[in-house]
């Protein structure tokens, strides 16, 4: 993008966009025939590590433009006027083009009807989420599940094995059984957690479970508010509304005592038209079934206000409500990012939308477009969601013997789950591993510990030993690979510095002489021994790594936005300020909410 002050006269609230920026519009001018196809595409760009930004003027009125732009047809070549895009478009940073273009270009091929634009003049827009990550879903196998998976192949979104039919031994499939766990007593024991009670699912569905089976399993209710204690996202449509909702003592995820169940209307109005879940483009049609709408009981109100995007038309809110959306127990509204580590609930009345196109002749199907606009919308698929993971190296800045232990600490300082997370420590060229703690394995060159999945405030400590073969400079380093949603990242550590010698550098007076300047070696530049990563006293000893190659602002086109979210990194310490003789507890490390940057780690789905 653009910086701010490149762009004479634009608005700093939006972004600005350059020439060679491509446009998924979302539209029926451009998009009629290829809507739902276009939420693929955006969800194998994500899969591939290309970021989409979600373009939504929060001041528009219904069928209002998101930005307006001249561009040139991808495929044909034609010319595009400048155009008014409606409906939440989606954006590729002229950055990022050239990563995306091969994709999009498959796409198109399997799917001609969907249109991409290439922008001929630079822009600006509101950018409503900036997505990172392919999100990771999961259907409940409510009986009903066909109706999901006519939804996810109208728009090409495989589950996490690449399978389009989502069968119902797909790993992703989750019956009431799995749901439930073995226990009545632990909430968070079904196949929602792993074994540490931490989401591994960004996305649920249910789409029609019904009232009676949910009072004979209330325990996959109870696993549902447990799993909505995370930033993640669930979705239920028709019945399941009610089944979840109204369940007590477990349910009342919206509203204070639950809904009755409104008359399918013959017209809605809509709110809130800058909510991503509100995003569509022209008429929406009702469809019937046993729950069309939603109406609050006489004198209820919702627990945050501005929940409902759709109702009946003539009606006030809280009356024949078809679509509404809000965090857990109305904790923040529903128009904020992000609600710390609370997850989002969304409902839609009716029982099956229409997949059919041109979706100008069927206005039945933009409930099923709703239905896509909750995939992306959630916390756990954007920069706002993404895990704060912290992790620093430290070793001795001097050393007399060649033996050396180098020590790893890591946590993650957020509320999002960082899946199968793996620790590796890079061996100084030509040592010798001697021994590693906690399981850590040698392979190649590299120290390896299976962490698993780090949930909030999870982290730990690991050290491994070196034998130094003749005396010099050796630079030790860290880095943690771990997946969100379908996407894999790596986050490299700082790097301590260990000098080998007869004696120790400089005279420890704190005056300089032993500063890297003079010559004697010590790369810390204080005299001591010591490094700017901080100080971890061994048998009196000063120990410490330097902090010149922290991950900082590592990414780069496709890795910014997830550098961004994680701070412009920082100088780590792992030691306290001011007391050189501390050692580096993970507490103190948590504790300081580090933010160091990420590295996308490029080429394909875990």
């Amino acid at each position: 993008m653009l910086p701010l002050d490149a762009n004479a006269g634009g608005d700093p609230e939006k972004d600005q966009f350059e020439v060679g920026t491509l446009i998924i519009p979302m539209d029926m001018d451009y998009q009629d025939m290829g809507m739902l196809r276009a939420y693929g595409l955006v969800y194998d760009l994500l899969s591939n590590g290309v970021p989409v930004r979600w373009a939504i003027n929060p001041a528009k009125l219904q069928d209002g433009a998101d930005f307006s732009a001249s561009a040139t047809d991808l495929a044909s070549g034609d010319p595009i006027p400048i155009h008014d895009y409606r409906g939440g478009p989606w954006v590729i940073d002229s950055s990022d083009a050239a990563e995306a273009l091969p994709i999009i270009m498959a796409w198109q091929q399997a799917n001609p009807n969907v249109a991409v634009h290439e922008a001929s003049a630079a822009f600006e827009a509101d950018v409503g989420h900036y997505l990172v990550v392919a999100p990771t879903i999961a259907m409940i196998a409510d009986g009903n599940q066909k109706i999901a998976r006519g939804y996810m192949a109208a728009a090409g979104i495989p589950d996490s094995t690449g399978d389009l039919a989502w069968p119902d031994n797909s790993p992703d499939m989750l019956d009431v059984a799995e749901l439930s766990g073995p226990t009545e007593d632990n909430h968070r024991d079904g196949l929602l957690f792993d074994e540490d009670g931490d989401p591994v699912y960004c996305q649920l569905m249910s789409m029609h479970w019904g009232v009676g089976a949910a009072e004979d399993d209330p325990e996959v209710v109870a696993e549902v508010r447990e799993y909505l204690n995370n930033p993640v996202h669930f979705f239920a449509e028709c019945q399941a509304v009610n089944a979840f909702e109204n369940l007590d003592p477990h349910g009342f995820f919206l509203t204070p005592n639950g809904f009755d169940i409104g008359d399918r209307p013959d017209g809605v109005e809509h709110f809130n038209f800058g909510s991503p879940y509100a995003q569509l483009d022209g008429p929406f049609a009702t469809i019937g079934g046993s729950e069309p709408s939603y109406t609050l009981p006489p004198g209820d109100e919702y627990l945050a206000g501005g929940i409902t995007m759709l109702t009946g038309e003539g009606t006030p809110v809280g009356v024949e409500d078809v679509w509404m959306t809000g965090y857990l127990d109305g904790t923040c509204p529903p128009s904020e990012p992000e609600c710390g580590s609370l997850g989002k609930i969304s409902y839609l009345g009716g029982h099956e939308y229409s997949t059919d196109l041109p979706i100008s002749d069927n206005p039945d199907t933009q409930g099923t477009r709703l239905f896509l606009n909750s995939l992306f919308e959630a916390p756990c698929a954007t920069v706002d969601g993404l895990p704060s993971l912290n992790l620093a190296t430290a070793a001795p800045a001097f050393t007399m013997v060649p033996d050396v232990e180098v020590d790893v600490t890591y946590v993650n300082a957020s509320a999002a789950t960082a899946l199968d997370a793996v620790l590796r420590a890079q061996l100084p060229p030509n040592t010798s591993f001697v021994s590693a703690t906690e399981g850590g394995m040698l392979v190649g060159d590299e120290v390896v510990w299976q962490l698993g999945n780090l949930g909030a405030d999870e982290g730990g400590d690991r050290s491994f030993v070196i034998d130094l073969p003749e005396h010099g400079l050796y630079d030790s380093s860290a880095a943690l690979d771990y997946r969100v949603g379908l996407n894999n990242f790596t986050l490299p550590s700082n790097v301590a510095q260990t000098l080998y010698g007869d004696e120790p550098p400089g005279d420890g007076d704190g005056d300089g002489d032993g500063g890297s300047g003079d010559g004697d070696g010590d790369p810390a530049g204080d005299g001591d021994g010591g490094s700017s990563a901080g100080e971890t006293g061994d048998d009196g000893g000063d120990q410490g790594g330097t902090a010149e190659d922290t991950g900082g602002d590592s990414g780069t086109g496709s890795d910014r936005g997830a550098a961004d979210a994680g701070a412009e990194g920082c100088s780590c310490t792992t030691g306290q300020p001011g007391d050189p003789s501390t050692p580096a507890p993970l507490g103190w490390l948590l504790g300081a909410g580090l933010g160091l940057g990420l590295l996308r780690r490029r080429g394909g789905v875990a």
